[in-house]
């Protein structure tokens, strides 16, 4: 169902044209792809416009998902926490340009990591490895605190400065950073400098406990509670609607007194190129958030997020008041997000955002696996009808078809491969018509031999 979004800024009487789109595509991709629940809204000219609530809260009670519903927002963390290192920076108490290790006390880098900036870790240039984005914790368990953490993670992999390189470990150091340098915690600065000042009343870094909608992993198994050993990566909870706000905040003309208008710019504009797979989804990643031209010149930014049981995803065109953030409790639902964006950039009247791409592997994978069927009846009707095949022939089929038999079983046995998030609901039958292809090659192998 969808509901009008509750006060907090300026809301449309009226659901815009998008929603009805939306309120199509929405139910049959959730479907498709057993996505548990999602919240999706609409920002047109600076103002919301629409909430739309689907799905599930909690399936096991039958509590269904509701527009103040409090999430995870997993990575959405990394442009709130640049807006506080720039909020620092415009008052004089971070140097973006200085060495990191000017401000630490706590910890400190080692050798060839010297050179390493603010900037460098706003952007994800500073050369350090991704982390463990597994590390997760029980909210009444023990932990590492932050300097032990972070001693435990720090990997460099480039030079600084050098290329793009998403790093969860950069942003737990500039979480350091921000500690050390202002003497106060994390989460405390930020809900006092960001978070309070643009009317994000829901959202914190810090776990209370408070009553949220259950995660659902890739399996669609629930998720209990958890916290990670930093914040500033992928700690931050919230509401739909306090990162609406956040989105509005981020446009031109927004009335907000945390950045000045050309800081928020400075946010938005590409510092480094995105590489890796990042690349098929943006162009280039700013300070805090990944960027792209749409197809009529405007410029986009946007971020997301995936964690244990969570998915998130803001994108906004800062020029015109453009924007939509989508959040669901289950990791599933990359492909929903893909499916959303596409439609809403048909709305807008440019061609599909780059994260609509992900849509891109499903088409892939339809294609794959009519192939692979048609390949394994080939395959079939060459074993049965026998005849002589060089020994070469028959164990180069062997071996293929013992890999294509194999490859699916140990998948199935991992807990998280990119396969899994970007095709939920078809890789298993990817997997199926691998083994069948693997089945049908293994006949020709060790198939009957016609005598001459």
């Amino acid at each position: 169902m969808s509901v009008l979004l509750p006060g907090g800024i300026p809301a449309k009487a009226d659901a815009p044209a998008p929603a009805h789109l939306l309120e199509a595509t929405i139910p049959v991709r959730m479907a498709a792809d057993d996505v548990v629940g999602a919240v999706v809204m609409l920002i047109e000219d600076r103002a919301l416009v629409w909430t739309g609530t689907f799905g599930m809260a909690d399936p096991a009670t039958g509590r269904p998902m509701g527009p103040d519903a409090l999430f995870r927002v997993e990575s959405i963390s990394k442009p709130v926490t640049a807006w506080g290192a720039m909020r620092l920076a415009e008052t004089g108490r971070l140097d973006l340009d200085a060495p990191i290790g000017d401000c630490l006390k706590r910890w400190h880098l080692p050798d060839g990591a010297a050179r390493i900036t603010p900037r460098d870790l706003l952007s994800h240039s500073a050369g350090i490895g991704l982390g463990d984005y597994a590390a997760r914790y029980t909210p009444d368990a023990p932990r590492p605190d932050l300097p032990d953490h972070i001693a435990q993670d720090f990997k460099m992999i480039a030079p600084p400065g050098t290329r793009f390189g998403y790093s969860d470990t950069g942003y737990s150091l500039l979480e350091l950073a921000i500690e050390d340098c202002t003497g106060e915690d994390f989460g405390r600065f930020m809900a006092r400098e960001v978070l309070g000042p643009l009317g994000m009343a829901g959202t914190r870094f810090d776990w209370t406990g408070a009553e949220m909608p259950v995660g659902h992993d890739l399996r669609g198994r629930p998720v209990a509670p958890y916290v990670y050993p930093a914040r500033a990566s992928g700690g931050l909870q919230a509401t739909a609607a306090d990162i609406a706000r956040f989105a509005v905040a981020g446009m031109a003309g927004a009335e907000q007194q945390v950045l000045s208008p050309e800081a928020v710019a400075s946010l938005h504009r590409p510092a480094v190129r995105a590489g890796g797979l990042f690349g098929f989804a943006a162009e280039g990643y700013g300070l805090g958030h990944f960027t792209e031209t749409l197809s009529d010149g405007r410029a986009a930014v946007w971020h997301g997020g995936q964690g244990y049981g969570w998915m998130s995803h803001m994108h906004l065109v800062p020029e015109t008041g453009n924007g939509i953030v989508i959040l669901s409790n289950s990791q599933r639902a990359w492909p929903l997000f893909a499916a959303i964006l596409r439609d809403w950039s048909e709305s807008l009247g440019v061609a599909p955002v780059g994260m609509a791409r992900v849509l891109w592997a499903e088409r892939a994978a339809h294609v794959g696996i009519a192939l692979g069927l048609f390949f394994a009846a080939l395959s079939l009707r060459t074993a049965l009808r026998g005849g002589q095949r060089p020994l070469v022939a028959r164990t180069m089929a062997g071996a293929i078809g013992a890999a294509l038999i194999l490859w699916p079983l140990w998948a199935a046995a991992q807990e998280y491969l990119f396969l899994f998030s970007i095709l939920p609901g078809i890789w298993p039958w990817l997997g199926a018509t691998s083994g069948l292809v693997g089945l049908s090659l293994a006949a020709v192998a060790l198939g009957p031999r016609r005598s001459r």
